[in-house]
């Protein structure tokens, strides 16, 4: 069974990459609600790679969480069958994808001050 680290972080990844076309319109015109979207779509498909561990953790068999359907779920009981453990590579994921999204953040800041007339 793969670690929860290691399903959050393959969401955050899937949605990141799936949110490129947001983010490379977020830096030619409207950076912050195209940015909003791109960060969005990673947390959410994060959140829902990591739904059946939490359905375990609130007590529903394994049977269940297990389950062929819960694949809809970015093929999270595939995941654990062919991974066991994954911590250190959930974690490396994570910050990853954490860096990425801060230096996405500093990149449209700096663009937006430099073609803002106001700047301090």
């Amino acid at each position: 069974m793969a670690h929860s680290a290691m399903h959050f972080g393959i969401g955050l990844a899937a949605g990141a990459a799936s949110g490129l076309p947001f983010l490379k319109a977020a830096l030619k015109e409207d950076a912050s609600r195209n940015a909003a979207i791109w960060l969005a779509m990673s947390y959410v498909l994060g959140a829902a790679a990591v739904f059946p561990s939490l359905l375990g953790l609130m007590g529903v068999p394994e049977s269940v969480t297990s389950a062929w359907f819960m694949n809809i779920f970015l093929f999270h009981p595939i995941i654990d069958r062919v991974k066991t453990g994954g911590k250190l590579i959930g974690e490396t994921l994570v910050v990853s994808c954490f860096l990425l999204q801060y230096l996405m953040m500093l990149i449209l800041l700096r663009r937006i001050r430099k073609g803002s007339p106001d700047r301090l």
